[in-house]
């Protein structure tokens, strides 16, 4: 039975349908820190280029100077520099994609293989990160599993994840995205 299980965890994962791939079709990936951005201004080869999000979530631009990144979206960060560049640039087009997504880490505690702190994608979710450790052990109630967050109020909350439906993708499918500082709980 247990085998039955890792199959249909390691199916989901490989399945476009993740929730990552579901996120990008929605155009609604946000910038995080860490991440590389490929930048290109129409018709101006000196003002394109790759830039990386800086920790505190600034990139530099050159006539723009500073600008806050982390939380938008790649098309309202291309329109947040053309905003910048229009008393200097005419008729500025800006285009920004992400070329590479950093990561961050995520715990994992209780009845897994290999408990600890992985590095996870943005788009990662509970079940990945069981795969990362391993998946369950002999002993545990993944029924129970479920992910502890940090709330703006600094308290935590439990966020329930149904393996069973989620490994099945079904109704009721509870992957939860991970965050940075989340700590996946397995019974």
């Amino acid at each position: 039975m247990k085998i039955r299980h890792l199959v249909a965890l390691a199916l989901l994962l490989a399945s476009p349908v993740a929730a990552g791939a579901q996120q990008a079709e929605q155009g609604s990936y946000q910038i995080g820190a860490g991440d590389v951005l490929d930048i290109v201004v129409w018709r101006n080869k000196d003002l394109s280029m790759p830039v990386v999000v800086r920790p505190d979530g600034f990139i530099s631009f050159p006539i723009v100077n500073e600008v806050r990144t982390v939380g938008l979206t790649p098309a309202a960060l291309g329109k947040k520099i053309e905003a910048g560049l229009a008393a200097s640039v005419p008729s500025p087009t800006v285009t920004v994609m992400v070329s590479k997504i950093a990561g961050f880490r995520v715990s994992i505690l209780g009845k897994v293989r290999q408990p600890g702190r992985y590095e996870v994608e943005s788009t990662a979710t509970a079940l990945d990160v069981l795969a990362l450790a391993g998946g369950t052990n002999d002993y545990s109630q993944a029924s129970g599993m479920y992910v502890l967050r940090r709330t703006a109020g600094g308290t935590y909350e439990e966020i329930p994840v149904k393996y069973s439906s989620s490994i099945s993708g079904g109704k009721g499918n509870t992957n939860v995205t991970v965050k940075p500082g989340d700590v996946v709980v397995v019974p």
